[in-house]
């Protein structure tokens, strides 16, 4: 079995979330996220996973938000029924509400300068604090 290595530029928090994708030219389909970070997301559906290098445009909502994310994605990598994407354009204020769930989640103690260092950079901070247990 070969080793897979995380390329991920940001660490991913665990969810469930609903969530609408359409590749151009195609219906709109429904699906879930099940993980999330700043620069991406796996996408799990049961209908046709879009392929890879697909340019994906995600719509959902974030329990801290009032508001939908919508944004357009990459489909980095695939297996039956779940894609790997990657964020393009996504905004700060997106950003920054996906890092406060992913700070909620992950039960995270992160200062204020610390997440938006992050966001700031587009990579996370050089020493991670360790998960409260």
């Amino acid at each position: 079995m070969t080793e897979r290595t995380d390329k991920r530029r940001s660490p991913r928090a665990a969810c469930d979330l609903a969530v609408e994708y359409e590749v151009r030219g195609a219906r709109t389909q429904q699906g879930r996220i099940t993980n999330i970070g700043t620069h991406g997301t796996l996408l799990t559906t049961q209908e046709t996973t879009p392929p890879v290098g697909a340019d994906v445009l995600l719509r959902f909502h974030l329990p801290l938000s009032h508001r939908p994310v919508q944004t357009l994605a990459k489909v980095r990598w695939v297996t039956p029924g779940t894609a790997g994407v990657e964020f393009l354009h996504l905004g700060l204020q997106e950003k920054d509400e996906i890092w406060r769930y992913y700070a909620r989640e992950s039960s995270l103690q992160r200062t204020h300068d610390a997440w938006r260092q992050v966001i700031k950079r587009s990579e996370p901070p050089a020493s991670e604090p360790e998960e409260i247990r």
